[in-house]
């Protein structure tokens, strides 16, 4: 954090500096409701990101359904 975003960018840093923003502290609500509440609102982890975010597993993704209608295509035969 001790590099600076800014530092080469002057107009965008002048820019920056024009405004003031002041954030107002809101209270946190240590209630038992309150922390219930902030557990359902928390974002959730996709179960997915691994898959997705290789080569591999978004063939996998893309097979698996069509293994299953396959497997369902098999068995319709051998049970008729």
């Amino acid at each position: 954090m001790g590099q600076d975003p800014f530092h080469k960018e002057h107009h965008l840093r002048m820019k920056m500096d024009e405004y003031q923003v002041d954030v107002p502290d809101f209270p946190r609500e240590s209630t038992r409701w309150g922390r219930f509440i902030n557990l359902l609102a928390s974002p959730a982890r996709n179960p997915l990101e691994s898959l997705v975010s290789s080569s591999n597993g978004l063939i996998i993704l893309t097979a698996a359904p069509l293994s299953a209608v396959g497997i369902g295509f098999i068995q319709l035969f051998f049970l008729l």
